[in-house]
Formats: structure tokens, C-alpha cells, sequence
């Protein structure tokens, strides 16, 4: 009797067949190799992690599944550590987490702002600094359970990191572009409307404390406006 069982892990499935003998026909010889494949057997399939996916946000045509996010953050957290990262564990997210949503949204921006960058031909990443980028991400998760669980390969590593790096040159593009110039008069009319706050400290030992404060508030307000008119010209969708 012929059986076909079938291993699916992530993105690669292994499909494995063997012959069964009947124990009134097996003789001294065949048991013990019949014993060793379905040792084999089984021990693969107690290997094999079960990768569930699900879509969590569209970009137009382009969707997005919880997978990806999960592997795009961990390279995210990799390339741009926080300030407070301790450790060298990787970050690991997943729908019904508590920062889910927030990771979701991330890189659904993170790709509409390449997308956008990718229309105006500019954010182009020089293909030795994706190169340095990629090995470091590969250095970072080497040996990390919950990397090999996801089971990214290469060629998506290579992807998301260019996007990721395309998207984060786009942003320090725009932001040079967008940022104004804040005047000693509009610095003195916060001043005067939150005099409570800054009680008998002087205008002139603060000017420039409050005209950066100002110029990082409105260039944060231009920013998040120029995010959401991507948000709508390319139809994105958060489903978390």
C-alpha cells in the first residue's frame, strides 16, 4: 500500500512517500527500515512550524499579511534600534498583540511612501548599502527560533529591506523639503499664550528652545498630512 503525506512549513512544502508492508508480510529485514522512515517522518513533522498567516492591511492591489508585518519589523528593530533596546533578542509581534496595530500601520506607510518615491524615480538604494544592510539582518536573527518559524527567505529579506530603506530616504527627502521657518514673532506669540507654563522664565533665555519646538510641530503636521493624501491616493487599508 503506497501513501502520499505532504509537509507544509511557510512558503516551502516537502511532499515525502514511502511503502507500507503489511506486518504478516514484512519480513526481519524490511521492519527496522520501515521503523526508520516513519521515525524520519515523524520527527520532521514534529519540526515543521506552523506558519499562520492572515491579511491585515491592502495597499491598492498590494496586500498585506500578518506575516510579513512580523518579518518586516524584526528588520525594522534591527536596522533602527530603539533608543531603550536591551538585549539582542528579536522584536516579535502578531495579531492580537498589544502593539499589532501599530506595526500594521508602519509598514503600510513604509510602502505607500516607496511606492511614491518609486514614481518620482528618487530614494533609489545603492545596491552596497543594501548589501551591508541585508547581512547585518542576517547576522542579527542567525539562530533565532522565532525567525526560523516565520521562514523568510532571501529573496523577501532583500525585498523588504529595500523598501524599508527606499521609504526611510523618501521621508528624510521630504522632511528637508517641508521644513519652515518659524519667526522671533510667532516663537513670542506661544510665548505670551503659555506664560503659565514657562512662568518668570524670560522670553529671550527661551527664543530658541520654543522656535525648534515650533518648527518640529509643524513640520510633523505637514508630514502627517502628506501621509494621509498617500493613504488615499493609493487606497490602503488597515483590517486590524
Amino acid at each position: 500500500m503506497s501513501q502520499n503525506l505532504s509537509v507544509v512549513g511557510g512558503a516551502s512544502e516537502m511532499e515525502l512517500r514511502f511503502f507500507f508492508l503489511d506486518n504478516e508480510q514484512a519480513s526481519g529485514h524490511n521492519r527496522p527500515m520501515r521503523l526508520l522512515i516513519v521515525s524520519i517522518f515523524i520527527s520532521l513533522q514534529a519540526s515543521a512550524a506552523t506558519v499562520i498567516s492572515e491579511t491585515v492591511g491592502q495597499v491598492g492591489d498590494y496586500v498585506l499579511t500578518s506575516r510579513e508585518v512580523q518579518i518586516a519589523t524584526v528588520i525594522d528593530n534591527i536596522l533602527y534600534p530603539p533608543k531603550d533596546k536591551k538585549g539582542n533578542g528579536l522584536v516579535e509581534t502578531a495579531p492580537g498583540s498589544k502593539e499589532f496595530r501599530s506595526h500594521v500601520t508602519a509598514v503600510l506607510l513604509e510602502t505607500v511612501v516607496s511606492m511614491e518615491a518609486e514614481s518620482f524615480n528618487v530614494g533609489v538604494v545603492a545596491e552596497g548599502e543594501l548589501s551591508e544592510a541585508v547581512s547585518k539582518v542576517d547576522k542579527a536573527v542567525a539562530g533565532k527560533t522565532y525567525w526560523s518559524q516565520l521562514q523568510p527567505t532571501q529573496a523577501e529579506v532583500k525585498k523588504f529591506t529595500n523598501r524599508k530603506l527606499a521609504a526611510k530616504s523618501f521621508i528624510k527627502f521630504k522632511t528637508g523639503s517641508m521644513a519652515g521657518i518659524v519667526s522671533d514673532l510667532d516663537a513670542f506669540e506661544y510665548y505670551e499664550k503659555n506664560r503659565v507654563k514657562f512662568g518668570s522664565t524670560s522670553f529671550k533665555s527661551i527664543k530658541e528652545n520654543i522656535k525648534s519646538f515650533l518648527a518640529q510641530q509643524q513640520l510633523e503636521d505637514r508630514l502627517r498630512a502628506w501621509f494621509e493624501l498617500l493613504k488615499r491616493k493609493y487606497k490602503v487599508r488597515n483590517f486590524i
